[in-house]
């Protein structure tokens, strides 16, 4: 949080009542045993993501997100890349979702990426013409 242009780190602090008590919980568990127990989609991208300070539970978490990627979540896991200024994970994500175009093109997910980020659904579509 503090290493990206978030808002903690423009305010120099974390507001903890932006985090449920299961993420704290797994941060504090990870911080003090280095070990994740049972990730879940929603508390490993809100746990550390891809971006994590510490590069142990960013590879864990990236590693995660990977192997748990589906169409459904996909658009999700892009967003949260971009965010997050992760140009890796997010090209891992873009590939993933042009090798499932059809499937993904026409889900529910991808026309609110589309309603919310153009420029990054426009990105993603464009690297199918590179290839």
């Amino acid at each position: 949080m503090f290493s990206n242009d978030m808002k903690e780190k423009i305010k120099g602090s974390v507001n903890i009542f932006d985090l449920d008590d299961d993420t704290v919980r797994r941060m504090l568990l990870y911080m003090y045993t280095g070990s994740l127990e049972d990730l879940q989609w929603k508390s490993d991208s809100s746990i550390g993501s891809p971006t994590s300070p510490d590069p142990g539970l960013g590879k864990k978490c990236s590693a995660f997100l990977e192997n748990h990627l589906t169409p459904t979540n996909a658009c999700d896991a892009l967003v949260l890349t971009e965010r997050h200024k992760q140009n890796n994970f997010k090209k891992v994500v873009q590939n993933y979702i042009l090798d499932r175009d059809k499937c993904v093109f026409s889900s529910e997910e991808w026309k609110i990426l589309l309603e919310n980020n153009l420029k990054l659904a426009a990105e993603t579509m464009q690297k199918a013409w590179k290839k």
